[in-house]
């Protein structure tokens, strides 16, 4: 049941990322769903069970996060917005 609902997760995040597009905040916010998606799949998968590779998986989702959010910022005082069309344009 709990494998059906991290693969769940995992796809939301995938069409998230796909269809909203617009803005980087859609798209950040589907990379996060696919990173909770993994996180829970390798969590609760019995052979996968190594407090290890999960506590790398969470510092590398935190760390993505970090990345994420310093980057929208950076690109929201460039060009003034949020839009990914905005970020595909060259303006120099």
């Amino acid at each position: 049941m709990l494998l059906l609902f991290s693969v769940i997760i995992f796809v939301c995040g995938v069409l998230m990322m796909c269809s909203r597009s617009a803005h980087l905040v859609s798209v950040f916010l589907g990379m996060e769903f696919m990173a909770l998606g993994t996180f829970v799949l390798m969590a609760f998968v019995p052979s996968m069970n190594s407090l290890f590779i999960l506590l790398v998986l969470l510092c590398m989702a935190v760390s993505e996060a970090a990345v994420m959010l310093s980057f929208m910022v950076q690109v929201t005082r460039l060009y003034g917005s949020d839009q990914v069309s905005s970020v595909m344009v060259d303006k120099t």
